[in-house]
C-alpha cells in the first residue's frame, strides 16, 4: 500500500465503508475456512475408506476372514481374497429398461460362490463379480449381505445342501465400484482446498492493495473515497429506509453483497425497472423472481433480488427522490442503452438540469 492510499484508509477507519471493506474481507477467510473444514471433515468421516482407497487392496485368506464377524469391524475392507476355487450361482443382476423383459436387459453382475480354506474347514463367501470375471483370486469391497441376495442366491442353494447353512460367511466381496467415490471426490476436494487458497490470497492482497478492494472501486466512482465516506456516514444518520438487502439514504442506494458493496448515487440515476423471471419446471410454470435494477451516470448495473413489495417500493422511491431518471423497461430503451449510453446519460441530465429550481 503506497503512502497515498495509506493516508486514505486511515481516514475511513472506523466510517461505514470501512466496515463494509473489514466485512468483505472477512467473509474473504470465512468461506476459506468453512472450505478447508468442510474438507478435513469429509476426510475425518470417511478416513477408513480412504486408507483403503489408497493402501489396498489388502491380502487376506481365510483364516482372517473367520475372524471377521461384520465388514464394518477392521480397518481393512477393500481385500484382495484367495480361494481354492470359485463357482457361478446362475444368478445375476440385469438392467434393464422400464416396459421390457428382463432376459433382454444388460447383465451387470454376476454372483459366484467363492471356496474358501481346505477341504476340513472349508466356507463360502458370495462374490458379487462383473460378467467377465472368474478364478478363485477376487478384490474388492466387504460388505454386509443384503437379503434380496440371501433370498436369490444363498436360499436355492440350501434346498439342494441344507447343511451348508454355517458355511457361508456373513457378508460378501463386491468387485467393482469401490474406488468411484474417492475419483470423484478427490478432485473436488483438490479444488475446494485451491479456492480456499486463492480466496486467502485475495484477502492478504486487497489488504496490501487498498485502491484494489471492490469497496473502494464502487465509492471511487463518486470521489474521493474519504469524502464519499464522510457523506455516507452523515446520511446514515438521518432517514433510511430498508427494502430487502438495500439501505436508502436520502442520496444513495447501499447494497452489501457477500464479497462486495454496491452503491448508487440516486441524484445520478438514469434508468431502473423492474425485471421478473418466470421458472419453469418441465415446461410448467412454477414460480417468479423480482429484481430491482438500476444504473447512474456511471453505467454500472446495481441490481437486487428481493420479494415483488420491495422492488415497486424501491422504484417509487427512486421516482420521487430522480423525477427526472427514466422508469420502466422495453427494448427501444434497451438498444439506446446498448448502442448510445452516452446520449441516454445526456438527455436524462438536460431533464435533470430543467428540473433544478432557478438560482
Amino acid at each position: 500500500m503506497d503512502a497515498a492510499w495509506s493516508a486514505v484508509a486511515s481516514r475511513l477507519e472506523g466510517t461505514f465503508l470501512d466496515r463494509q471493506i473489514q466485512r468483505t474481507n472477512r467473509n474473504l477467510l470465512i468461506t476459506s475456512l468453512i472450505l478447508v473444514l468442510a474438507v478435513v471433515g469429509y476426510g475425518a468421516i470417511r478416513y477408513r475408506y480412504f486408507y483403503n482407497f489408497f493402501k489396498g487392496p489388502f491380502e487376506v485368506n481365510a483364516a482372517w476372514l473367520d475372524g471377521v464377524s461384520s465388514p464394518d469391524d477392521p480397518l481393512h475392507y477393500f481385500v484382495r481374497i484367495h480361494g481354492e476355487s470359485s463357482e457361478d450361482t446362475g444368478v445375476r443382476e440385469v438392467e434393464h429398461d422400464a416396459g421390457t423383459a428382463v432376459e433382454s436387459g444388460t447383465t451387470t453382475a454376476r454372483f459366484s460362490v467363492l471356496f474358501m480354506g481346505k477341504r476340513q474347514g472349508k466356507r463360502l463367501l458370495i462374490v458379487k463379480r462383473d460378467a467377465s470375471e472368474g478364478g478363485a483370486v477376487f478384490q474388492g469391497e466387504l460388505e454386509d449381505l443384503p437379503s434380496d441376495v440371501r433370498d436369490y442366491v444363498i436360499t436355492p442353494l440350501l434346498k439342494e445342501y441344507p447343511s451348508a447353512s454355517q458355511l457361508f460367511y456373513p457378508m460378501m466381496l463386491e468387485t467393482s465400484g469401490f474406488r468411484i467415490e474417492g475419483f470423484i471426490a478427490i478432485p473436488f476436494c483438490l479444488a475446494a482446498l485451491v479456492l480456499a487458497a486463492w480466496l486467502i490470497r485475495r484477502e492478504k492482497s486487497l489488504r496490501a492493495v487498498f485502491s484494489n478492494h471492490p469497496v473502494v472501486k464502487s465509492a471511487s466512482r463518486y470521489g474521493a473515497v474519504d469524502d464519499v465516506a464522510r457523506q455516507l456516514d452523515m446520511e446514515l444518520q438521518g432517514n433510511t429506509v430498508k427494502l430487502g438487502r438495500a439501505t436508502v439514504t436520502e442520496s444513495w442506494v447501499l447494497i452489501p453483497t457477500t464479497y462486495g458493496f454496491s452503491m448508487c448515487h440516486i441524484p445520478d440515476l438514469i434508468w431502473a425497472y423492474k425485471k421478473v423471471t418466470r421458472h419453469y419446471h418441465n415446461f410448467i410454470p412454477t414460480n417468479r423472481t423480482f429484481d430491482v435494477i438500476m444504473y447512474d451516470r456511471h453505467g454500472v448495473p446495481l441490481q437486487m433480488q428481493t420479494r415483488q413489495k420491495h422492488v415497486d417500493a424501491m422504484l417509487n422511491l427512486l421516482s420521487q427522490r430522480s423525477p427526472w431518471a427514466v422508469f420502466g423497461y422495453s427494448k427501444d430503451l434497451n438498444n439506446v442503452f446498448t448502442s448510445n449510453w452516452g446520449g441516454f446519460v445526456a438527455t436524462v441530465q438536460g431533464r435533470r438540469a430543467k428540473a433544478a429550481p432557478a438560482g
